[in-house]
């Protein structure tokens, strides 16, 4: 068996067909990254219209609400495939659209996920797919993620990020002005800290909670609600939330799984 790698032809043989493997590895059609983007995300995200290759291309990037796909961005990314020998890939992205816009930096392996100076901007109506509450409550007016380092590996979280609700809106609920809320998550461990706070609007919201990572996966906020007494339109919104007494802050208490 020895003699048999020995001979020329056997050496070239091997040769060219492992340069041929790595050909088609650095050559892999961008619609292989769409079909892992949409694997891993369990159908709630897809890219089609895709260009280019896996490692460097681009496509159109859409969210699953409602039953059917809402278009986001046009997406571009880039990575360098060489990463993927030590298990790790690590990739440039950014999409622009009419209402959205982001760009961050992602590092991918088997265990988990990390992300780097994310600026992100877009519709609220993006985590119907995530909250089954938000799509009973249809939320509107746009979020604002802002993150220097995150990450999200063996069921641990380490980093922060700051999520800001701006215009925010419940059509759900026929309350389509509340105002605009800071939502912050600091992480440390199984499980991150939330603060809840209120910029500006008729519904005041303020509290804090956790998020955990690991499972069973919750996320989790306690704290007080207080609506404008004029404003009577809020009034099935917080019932929703337990508060009776318009003008008086009363204290909530919500409790969400996440798949």
């Amino acid at each position: 068996m020895k003699g048999f790698f020995r001979r020329p032809g056997v050496r070239l043989g091997i040769l060219g067909f492992g340069a041929y493997l790595v050909f088609l590895v650095v050559n892999l059609p961008a619609f292989w990254a769409g079909f892992a983007l949409e694997r891993a995300s369990r159908g709630a995200l897809v890219l089609s219209d895709t260009d280019g290759t896996a490692w460097k291309g681009s496509g159109v990037l859409a969210v699953r609400s409602a039953g059917r796909y809402r278009r986001l961005a046009d997406l571009q990314w880039s990575c360098n495939p060489l990463w993927a020998l030590v298990g790790r890939v690590n990739v440039a992205l950014s999409g622009t659209a009419r209402d959205t816009q982001f760009r961050a930096g992602m590092s991918l392996r088997v265990a988990g996920a990390s992300f780097q100076n994310v600026d992100a901007t877009a519709p609220a109506a993006v985590v119907e797919p995530v909250f089954a509450v938000a799509a009973f409550a249809k939320p509107e007016g746009r979020l604002r993620l802002r993150a220097d380092s995150l990450e999200i590996a063996d069921g641990r979280v380490r980093g922060a990020a700051t999520i800001e609700w701006l215009d925010a809106g419940l059509s759900g609920f026929q309350a389509p002005r509340l105002g605009d809320y800071r939502l912050q998550l600091t992480g440390g461990g199984d499980r991150a800290e939330l603060r809840l706070a209120t910029l500006r609007g008729d519904l005041r919201l303020n509290g804090e909670g956790e998020w955990r990572a690991a499972q069973p996966r919750l996320l989790q906020v306690r704290g007080t609600a207080e609506a404008a007494a004029e404003r009577k339109d809020l009034e099935p919104l917080m019932r929703a939330l337990g508060v009776r007494n318009p003008g008086i802050p009363q204290p909530f208490a919500w409790s969400v799984p996440l798949s």
